[in-house]
């Protein structure tokens, strides 16, 4: 009895040893080196690299950390030719892209067949613009079909991401596809993904998304609103709840002045203030920016006669950090009571919801 409490006792003090990986495969016939860059998310860091011999094989070995992403590569400053995961005996062919070994690596070029070709059209499209910019070209008409072609491929890699995210929950890989493209997805199946414990939303490059997702819990519909504080232009300082849930409708409009497509949106924004301003209608500008002298001559220039807030801080600001906010222009739609009616109005969608509410 005594011995085998030891035992146990000595098993679970002892060290327990890190898994190690191996990479291994052949490079190209016109290689000399294969480079191996760890995690996209920090593609400037040194890469470990092995001076390929007269059979052209690489070996790569290691102990499996926190960051379990590498990129193989024959050329130092391409960072995209073999993803992998380091995850144990790994094998990587240069001549078709894929890795393969274990059962995260052949998930991972499965899936990277389907993304992989929508990558390509980006690309193409962001070479096609550079060349016309080049030849003095580029303007409003040839811009407009490169921009519909651009984000019918963004569009088409979010649901394919979607997809790969929702059948692999199991897995890991996924998260270097989340990584990509979770500004253009929805905030609930991320959520919904994280509550079911899912194994690549626990991966340390999804740090920064789990992050966000308290403040966007505090975006749906239904919930009352969140309230903080910032300054208004003369550096008095308001609630957030002095103009909302009093019993007006109240749309909170996250924005900056260095923003385009923000700046783009605000005569939407306030064709909807003017008209329905008077019937219970009111705005509450939430901006990130970092100089007051900008925001000030933004509100100015435009004539934005709403309630206007920051506290100057660019994405650290504390609207950001509250309600989860990852691109701008978002909106909240409150209602007379604060609770949040819709999320991410903008355009027609505002006007729509608007006239919904009021009537005309």
């Amino acid at each position: 009895m005594k011995k085998t409490v030891f035992l146990a006792f000595f098993a679970a003090v002892m060290p327990v040893a890190a898994q190690q990986y191996k990479v291994q495969g052949t490079a190209p016939a016109d290689a000399k080196v294969v480079y191996m860059f760890h995690n996209r998310a920090h593609r400037n860091a040194a890469p470990d690299s092995v001076v390929l011999g007269s059979d052209r094989t690489f070996v790569f070995t290691g102990k499996v950390g926190e960051d379990i992403f590498a990129m193989l590569a024959t050329d130092r400053e391409v960072f995209d030719n073999i993803p992998v995961v380091l995850d144990g005996e790994v094998t990587a062919d240069f001549d078709t892209r894929k890795a393969g070994g274990t059962p995260e690596n052949e998930a991972l070029s499965k899936a990277y067949e389907t993304i992989s070709p929508l990558q390509a059209e980006q690309a193409a499209v962001n070479k096609e613009a550079e060349e016309l910019q080049k030849a003095g070209k580029l303007n409003q008409e040839t811009i407009v079909p490169l921009r519909e072609r651009y984000e019918k491929a963004s569009g088409a890699m979010t649901e394919k991401t979607v997809d790969i995210c929702e059948n692999n929950q199991q897995m890991k890989f996924p998260a270097l596809f989340l990584l990509d493209c979770f500004y253009e997805m929805s905030h609930s199946d991320i959520i919904r993904w994280y509550d079911n414990n899912a194994a690549f939303m626990k991966v340390s490059i999804i740090a920064p998304i789990v992050k966000r997702i308290n403040g966007w819990r505090r975006q749906e519909p239904g919930l009352m609103f969140t309230d903080i504080e910032e300054a208004d232009t003369l550096g008095v300082n308001h609630k957030l709840s002095e103009y909302v849930g009093n019993g007006n409708y109240v749309l909170i409009d996250f924005w900056a002045s260095w923003c385009g497509p923000c700046m783009q949106e605000m005569p939407n924004v306030k064709a909807a203030y003017e008209k329905y301003h008077a019937k219970g209608f009111d705005v509450v500008g939430l901006s990130f920016d970092m100089e007051r002298s900008s925001w000030v001559e933004a509100i100015n220039k435009l004539s934005l006669p709403w309630h206007h807030l920051s506290d100057l801080k660019y994405w650290n600001t504390i609207a950001a950090e509250t309600y989860g906010i990852s691109s701008i222009p978002s909106t909240l739609l409150i209602g007379p009571d604060g609770k949040i009616i819709a999320n991410n109005l903008r355009g027609e969608a505002l006007q729509a919801k608007l006239a919904e509410i009021f009537g005309f």
